[in-house]
């Protein structure tokens, strides 16, 4: 059985953006990010992203892993698992072969399951 990362728990955050930030550009990291603000544009990582309750993005996101319990608007490429907490709001396309989605998740638009997932090691 595959690990699912649990960004919940006291997982290590390279990268935070707190509730108060406000980003127009691209975000790109090696490392996990949390997101607690805002983002418009694209967010990347080799590693996880976590979006926070009340986090809102309207931004293509790439990753290996995600867990989004705030509000996104855009195309969503994840390599390994996602998981859309029961507070999260996704709008947009979404491609991963492992999702969860939790009783209260919203989402509007398009989910195409592919394959098996391929999540980098650390």
């Amino acid at each position: 059985m595959e690990k699912i990362i649990d960004y919940t728990t006291e997982k290590q955050a390279e990268t935070i953006i707190g509730p108060s930030v406000k980003i127009k550009g691209d975000l790109d990291s090696e490392g996990n990010i949390r997101i607690e603000g805002q983002i418009t544009g694209k967010v990347s990582s080799r590693q996880g992203i976590f979006i926070e309750k009340g986090a809102k993005l309207v931004a293509d996101i790439i990753a290996n892993e995600a867990n989004i319990a705030g509000e996104v608007q855009g195309k969503l490429e994840i390599s390994g698992h996602l998981i859309l907490q029961a507070t999260a709001k996704v709008s947009g396309e979404i491609n991963c072969p492992v999702l969860r989605v939790e009783d209260g998740a919203t989402i509007l638009g398009n989910i195409s399951i592919t394959g098996s997932a391929k999540v980098v090691e650390e």
